[in-house]
């Protein structure tokens, strides 16, 4: 998950729970965290967090050393990891993540220009694969790395990403930033780090004038023949299954997954945390506020079965 920020840990345990403010100030057992992860891709030595009964299945099988939670919820954590009691699971999560990845709560615009590309803004340290085609006045940051026949269109801006084989990104398309994250914490806002990045798989086409925010403590993620329409806006930890179709200006809320093989129509907006099943179609204009099962057929707001939204049309 952290592919492209420097982990400043490991931490004694003792010494995060004194820079917190939510948790209990119990005293435990010495002992090294090395990282911090969400509770699906969590290891042995990592801290993480719970706070969405969404996720009590990756609450039960974590493999946490460390688990920042509610005291109501203790009941659903397996024996293996150690309950820190807290308030607030996520403020308290947030100011650990800013101990290890401090980097991570702003854009990095340090920049050393590759001059080989005479008409753009590319970073030395991104790895090209063979056969790359970049319009004009293109930035590709640090922490970048292109696949094979990769076409990149003019006015993009690429960071935190890893591009795969034959990919398309048409003009003015952002991939990469910080996500639109803030918490309220001690009567200040604060950004909500991004650790994560962004993978975009082979064959993907991505239109014009999108955006595609690298994920927070995860990956946003899109496989591999999904083709994306124009003034799309995928947010942080979003991941988007094979050969879908994306018409324009949908927007995707953090954390939400969707299947195989989706059709979702344009101006269509999906709620955050969602998971939307495999071969679902979406007409245009919808709200999509809860899950979805394979094989759907949904449209409307709130979005419901397309035989539903007929009726009462």
């Amino acid at each position: 998950m952290n592919l492209f920020f420097k982990n400043h840990g490991p931490f004694e345990i003792n010494y995060i729970l004194n820079k917190i403010n939510f948790s209990k100030k119990n005293i435990i057992k010495k002992n090294k965290i090395k990282n911090i992860s969400n509770l699906f891709d969590a290891k042995k030595g990592d801290i993480s967090f719970f706070d969405n009964m969404k996720y009590v299945q990756d609450l039960k099988n974590t493999q946490a050393s460390f688990c920042l939670i509610k005291e109501n919820h203790t009941k659903y954590l397996n024996s293996k990891t150690i309950a820190l009691t807290t308030s607030n699971p996520l403020n308290d999560f947030i100011l650990i993540s800013k101990l290890f990845y401090p980097e991570a709560s702003r854009d990095n615009f340090k920049f050393v220009k590759n001059n080989k590309f005479k008409n753009n803004f590319i970073d030395k340290t991104v790895k090209i694969g063979k056969n790359f085609s970049v319009g004009i006045n293109t930035v590709i940051k640090r922490n970048v790395i292109i696949g094979n026949n990769v076409t990149i269109g003019s006015n993009c801006v690429i960071s935190n990403s890893i591009i795969g084989d034959s990919a398309i990104i048409n003009d003015g398309t952002i991939i990469g930033k910080i996500g639109f994250g803030f918490k309220f914490i001690k009567n200040k806002i604060k950004f909500i780090p991004h650790i994560g990045h962004v993978e975009v798989s082979k064959n993907v086409y991505i239109g014009s004038n999108c955006s595609i925010d690298r994920g927070s403590f995860s990956v946003t993620s899109i496989g591999s023949n999904t083709m994306i329409d124009n003034q799309v806006h995928i947010a942080h930890n979003v991941k988007i299954g094979s050969f879908c179709i994306i018409a324009g200006q949908v927007g995707v809320a953090g954390s939400t997954q969707i299947g195989d093989k989706c059709m979702i129509g344009g101006q269509t907006g999906i709620s955050g945390h969602l998971k939307i099943g495999n071969n679902v179609h979406i007409g245009g204009n919808s709200g999509v506020l809860k899950n979805v099962n394979d094989n759907s057929k949904i449209m409307g707001y709130p979005a419901d079965q397309i035989k539903n939204f007929l009726k009462k049309s």
